[in-house]
């Protein structure tokens, strides 16, 4: 039997295809994928910019459909949330809380991908305890945005976040606005989001930013240095891969403050900056990429206690046969924010 599933056909180009239902293992799960989100990574990959594997789909919930027979710990009909990616646990990187950088981490996947009828969990990840069970309480909607949210948890604890602390952030899509709750709940005095996109300024404002700047018509670090008492921000986040956010990122955090880059760049990416002001202003520079279980399970904890809510930045649910136009939607952002794809 076939299923559909969502594939990159060329730079810039996406296709849905049918391919074989993959077959699945002793120790391996098949699940039907119920929701996905669109990541920002997706779409580098879609556009041929990518750094990790060219697999579209990892923000995903689904049910269980088909179980190992060597697998214990899940029931076909169970309700699950999927990490895609699982590190050794035994290397110099996994064992000293540097998880994402193991060298097995980004070799696991989801098979064909998230963005698919169906996908086969192989055993690396079941054995792994990447799969989750979700709480009655918790929709399709909600678990797939465990991921997301873990990612940003595992950013903001590589940053020293602080309560108390100033915060800009550099681009208020998902990522951005996922930041900007989170921050909320470490305590955040003030929170200024930067975006050029009205309808993400507009969500920014209504989950608690400070104020809201449109890059384009103002100078972010001078207007937030006016609103700091000329100090500047304790924390920048870069949440999006342009790289002249990076550059005022730079300029709009204090002296001794900290710039973190989330969204990933694409591959060949340069910054100009001058080192020298780096150097004396003493600034420090954080990236962060994916995350761990440890922080998939802080996301899924803070999400059915409420303190995070997803579906409050998401503003398109299409179907998967309508992926291309989902993916379209993320991709020009004038009016999207966070975009599903569902599957019935």
């Amino acid at each position: 039997m076939d299923l559909k599933a969502a594939f990159i056909a060329g730079k810039g180009s996406i296709e849905i295809r049918e391919v074989p239902t993959p077959g699945i293992g002793p120790n391996e799960l098949l699940v039907r994928m119920r929701t996905c989100g669109i990541c920002g990574t997706d779409l580098e990959k879609v556009h041929g910019d990518y750094i990790t594997p060219p697999i579209l789909g990892h923000e995903v919930a689904g049910l269980i459909e088909e179980v190992g027979s060597e697998v214990r710990a899940f029931s076909v009909g169970d309700r699950v949330a999927v990490h895609h990616h699982i590190s050794c646990r035994h290397c110099y990187f996994c064992k000293n809380g540097l998880e994402t950088l193991c060298g097995e981490y980004s070799k696991n996947n989801l098979d064909p991908c998230g963005l698919a009828e169906v996908f086969r969990v192989p055993d690396s990840l079941v054995e792994g305890g990447t799969v989750y069970k979700l709480p009655d309480s918790l929709t399709f909607e909600e678990g797939s945005q465990a991921e997301p949210t873990a990612c940003c948890i595992r950013a903001l604890l590589k940053a020293g976040v602080n309560a108390g602390g100033t915060v800009a952030i550099f681009g208020v899509g998902p990522v951005g606005l996922t930041h900007l709750q989170l921050l909320n709940c470490f305590g955040a005095t003030k929170v200024f989001a930067i975006d050029i996109v009205k309808e993400r300024r507009k969500h920014a404002l209504r989950l608690g930013a400070e104020l809201a700047i449109d890059p384009s018509t103002d100078e972010a670090p001078k207007t937030i240095s006016l609103l700091t008492g000329g100090l500047g921000v304790d924390l920048a986040i870069v949440a999006t891969a342009n790289m002249k956010a990076l550059e005022s990122a730079f300029d709009t955090v204090r002296k001794g403050g900290t710039v973190l880059l989330f969204g990933a760049p694409s591959r060949g990416s340069a910054l100009t900056i001058d080192v020298s002001r780096l150097f004396l202003r003493e600034v420090r520079f954080q990236s962060s990429y994916s995350t761990s279980e440890t922080e998939i399970q802080m996301a899924l904890e803070l999400i059915t206690s409420k303190k995070i809510r997803p579906s409050e930045i998401i503003t398109h649910r299409l179907p998967l046969s309508r992926t291309i136009e989902a993916i379209g939607l993320a991709d020009r952002a004038t009016e999207a924010v966070k975009v599903i794809v569902e599957n019935s």
